[in-house]
């Protein structure tokens, strides 16, 4: 039975670090909205590859230092970032 408690906690506790997960993306994508919106009103493209680049060389930077691995993370990011750009040229041919 203890190791069955164990487990419920431990899966409690990663339920829980999930939601953070899915709150912090819905106030991103809340703010890809704004940035949008005003890349729109200001006719600048959804995509700058300078900040992308460097944007994704951190996120791997940080990873590995949490002992992430590269190719875990690069997926995470290529995804955020993709969906990201989908909400902004959405905006933009609006």
């Amino acid at each position: 039975m203890e190791n069955q408690d164990e487990l419920q906690e431990l899966r409690t506790q990663i339920d829980a670090l999930d939601r953070d997960v899915i709150n912090s993306l819905a106030k991103r994508t809340a703010l890809v909205e704004q940035i949008g919106r005003y890349k729109a009103a200001n006719s600048i493209k959804a995509v700058d590859e300078d900040r992308r680049d460097a944007l994704k060389r951190m996120w791997i930077k940080s990873g590995e230092s949490l002992g992430l691995p590269t190719e875990f993370i690069t997926a995470i990011y290529d995804t955020i970032h993709e969906y990201s750009v989908s909400i902004e040229n959405k905006i933009k041919n609006l």
